[in-house]
């Protein structure tokens, strides 16, 4: 599949590349992630407003280690886990996997969420603390799955709207690439 070339950061005066498919470079990007995240959350209330407190932080860990470590819409898994699965072995400790998890987080990659099947309505809802209510999502998931919730439609990823409709999929074969 052919790439698309990469183009100049949107941020006024950066005469740095954004990835394929972005329209900020790399630190553009997360600079423009913080303030919109800061923005939203003062006007949601703290952590602990909305009922993720240290009650909820301990039953995130037991929702990641029943479901395996593994996002539950699209499979994905932390590295130190998959690692450990393919050579065999019992999964790392969670203080290692929640460690990965901060550093990926952090530096704005992929990481795990501990979402609320049926969303919670604050601290009170009793919901807040039901284990079979809730299921290990990777950020991107959760992302849609959020938006969706909040009758917005999820931007779909560059690999998928190129991809040629129909059965070539189906077949292994490239999308878009001509039947011999």
């Amino acid at each position: 599949m052919p790439m698309l070339p990469k183009r100049g950061c949107s941020e006024p005066g950066c005469g740095a590349f954004a990835a394929a498919g972005e329209s900020r470079c790399e630190e553009h990007a997360r600079k423009h992630r913080t303030d919109s995240q800061r923005l939203n959350d003062s006007q949601r209330g703290s952590r602990v407003e909305r009922g993720y407190d240290s009650a909820h932080q301990r039953l995130r860990v037991l929702c990641f280690q029943r479901d395996e470590w593994r996002c539950r819409g699209c499979g994905w898994e932390p590295d130190v886990v998959r690692d450990c699965r393919l050579a065999g072995i019992e999964a790392p400790p969670p203080d290692v996997v929640l460690e990965e998890l901060r550093r990926a987080k952090q530096a704005g990659e992929r990481h795990l969420h501990a979402d609320h099947i049926v969303p919670i309505e604050g601290r009170n809802d009793p919901r807040r603390l039901d284990l079979d209510n809730m299921q290990t999502l990777c950020d991107t998931c959760h992302r849609r799955k959020t938006m969706k919730e909040n009758g917005l439609r999820p931007v779909a990823r560059m690999e998928t709207r190129m991809a040629a409709p129909g059965s070539d999929r189906e077949a292994g074969q490239i999308p878009g690439a001509r039947p011999r």
